[in-house]
Protein backbone atom coordinates (compact mmCIF):
# COMPACT_ATOMS: atom_id res chain seq x y z
CA UNK A 1 0.00 0.00 0.00
CA UNK A 2 1.02 3.32 -0.82
CA UNK A 3 1.94 6.36 2.33
CA UNK A 4 -1.61 8.13 2.44
CA UNK A 5 -0.25 11.80 2.03
CA UNK A 6 -0.30 14.10 5.22
CA UNK A 7 -3.12 16.46 5.84
CA UNK A 8 -0.53 19.58 4.94
CA UNK A 9 -3.97 22.19 6.28
CA UNK A 10 -3.65 20.33 9.79
CA UNK A 11 0.48 20.34 9.81
CA UNK A 12 0.35 24.30 8.55
CA UNK A 13 -2.08 24.94 11.24
CA UNK A 14 -0.97 22.96 14.22
CA UNK A 15 2.38 24.49 13.30
CA UNK A 16 1.42 28.19 13.29
CA UNK A 17 -0.61 27.37 16.81
CA UNK A 18 2.68 26.18 18.60
CA UNK A 19 4.47 29.24 16.90
CA UNK A 20 2.51 32.04 17.68
CA UNK A 21 0.65 33.22 20.83
CA UNK A 22 -2.07 35.64 21.13
CA UNK A 23 -3.70 34.99 17.73
CA UNK A 24 -6.35 32.59 16.46
CA UNK A 25 -5.29 30.32 13.54
CA UNK A 26 -7.31 28.96 10.95
CA UNK A 27 -7.63 27.14 8.25
CA UNK A 28 -10.51 29.02 6.59
CA UNK A 29 -12.14 32.44 7.12
CA UNK A 30 -14.77 32.23 10.39
CA UNK A 31 -18.24 33.82 10.73
CA UNK A 32 -16.76 35.74 13.15
CA UNK A 33 -13.51 37.00 12.33
CA UNK A 34 -14.06 40.38 13.71
CA UNK A 35 -13.84 38.75 17.31
CA UNK A 36 -10.84 36.90 16.56
CA UNK A 37 -7.98 39.23 15.54
CA UNK A 38 -5.70 39.18 15.45
CA UNK A 39 -6.30 36.34 13.03
CA UNK A 40 -4.14 34.09 10.49
CA UNK A 41 -5.78 31.87 8.17
CA UNK A 42 -3.48 28.96 6.83
CA UNK A 43 -4.30 26.76 3.66
CA UNK A 44 -3.50 24.88 0.96
CA UNK A 45 -3.67 26.75 -2.80
CA UNK A 46 -3.50 25.02 -6.03
CA UNK A 47 -0.53 23.81 -7.46
CA UNK A 48 2.46 21.92 -5.62
CA UNK A 49 3.07 18.37 -6.63
CA UNK A 50 3.23 14.69 -5.01
CA UNK A 51 4.71 11.44 -5.85
CA UNK A 52 3.77 7.57 -4.76
CA UNK A 53 6.22 7.45 -1.46
CA UNK A 54 3.54 9.89 -0.07
CA UNK A 55 5.52 13.37 0.18
CA UNK A 56 3.92 16.00 -0.78
CA UNK A 57 5.08 19.47 -1.86
CA UNK A 58 2.39 22.42 -0.92
CA UNK A 59 1.79 25.43 -1.77
CA UNK A 60 0.50 27.68 0.99
CA UNK A 61 -1.68 31.16 1.32
CA UNK A 62 -1.40 32.98 4.88
CA UNK A 63 -3.01 35.80 5.47
CA UNK A 64 -2.81 37.74 9.00
CA UNK A 65 -5.46 40.07 9.70
CA UNK A 66 -5.42 42.77 12.62
CA UNK A 67 -7.09 45.71 13.27
CA UNK A 68 -3.60 47.64 13.00
CA UNK A 69 -1.83 47.88 10.09
CA UNK A 70 1.78 47.66 12.11
CA UNK A 71 0.21 44.63 13.88
CA UNK A 72 -1.12 43.13 10.67
CA UNK A 73 2.10 43.27 9.19
CA UNK A 74 4.32 42.49 12.38
CA UNK A 75 2.12 38.86 12.29
CA UNK A 76 2.89 38.05 9.14
CA UNK A 77 6.36 38.32 9.53
CA UNK A 78 5.85 36.70 12.73
CA UNK A 79 3.89 33.69 11.16
CA UNK A 80 6.26 33.42 8.38
CA UNK A 81 9.55 33.06 10.64
CA UNK A 82 7.28 30.51 13.21
CA UNK A 83 6.43 28.31 9.39
CA UNK A 84 10.32 28.13 8.72
CA UNK A 85 11.39 27.09 12.07
CA UNK A 86 8.41 24.55 12.02
CA UNK A 87 9.74 23.16 8.49
CA UNK A 88 13.31 23.32 9.73
CA UNK A 89 13.20 21.26 12.75
CA UNK A 90 10.27 19.06 11.37
CA UNK A 91 7.24 19.84 13.28
CA UNK A 92 5.28 16.58 13.42
CA UNK A 93 1.76 16.16 13.36
CA UNK A 94 -1.10 13.28 13.37
CA UNK A 95 -0.13 11.88 10.09
CA UNK A 96 3.21 13.32 9.01
CA UNK A 97 5.70 16.09 9.49
CA UNK A 98 6.70 19.13 7.91
CA UNK A 99 10.76 19.37 6.55
CA UNK A 100 11.48 22.08 3.91
CA UNK A 101 9.95 26.05 3.72
CA UNK A 102 10.37 27.78 0.55
CA UNK A 103 9.53 31.46 -0.05
CA UNK A 104 7.56 32.24 -3.22
CA UNK A 105 5.29 35.92 -2.32
CA UNK A 106 5.28 37.92 0.29
CA UNK A 107 3.75 38.92 2.91
CA UNK A 108 2.14 42.41 1.03
CA UNK A 109 -0.63 44.13 2.24
CA UNK A 110 -3.98 43.19 0.48
CA UNK A 111 -7.06 45.94 -0.17
CA UNK A 112 -8.73 43.69 -2.14
CA UNK A 113 -11.01 40.76 -1.59
CA UNK A 114 -13.58 39.22 1.84
CA UNK A 115 -13.37 40.20 3.80
CA UNK A 116 -13.49 43.69 2.81
CA UNK A 117 -10.17 45.90 4.25
CA UNK A 118 -11.71 48.84 6.21
CA UNK A 119 -10.02 51.43 8.86
CA UNK A 120 -10.38 48.55 11.34
CA UNK A 121 -9.29 45.79 9.45
CA UNK A 122 -5.79 45.21 7.21
CA UNK A 123 -4.42 42.05 6.32
CA UNK A 124 -0.86 40.55 4.58
CA UNK A 125 -0.87 38.11 2.54
CA UNK A 126 2.18 35.35 1.88
CA UNK A 127 2.49 32.20 -0.42
CA UNK A 128 5.27 29.82 1.08
CA UNK A 129 6.09 26.02 -0.33
CA UNK A 130 6.56 23.62 2.56
CA UNK A 131 6.83 20.05 2.11
CA UNK A 132 5.17 17.25 4.05
CA UNK A 133 6.02 13.71 4.56
CA UNK A 134 4.13 10.70 6.23
CA UNK A 135 5.03 9.44 9.35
Amino acid sequence: MRPVLPDVDALVADALRDGLSGATVRVMWPDDWAARLPLVVARRVPGGASNPLGIDVALVDVQCAATDRREASRLARIARVALAEACRNQFRGDDGHLSRFEDVSGPAEIRTGSPAAGPDLFRFQATYRVTARPL
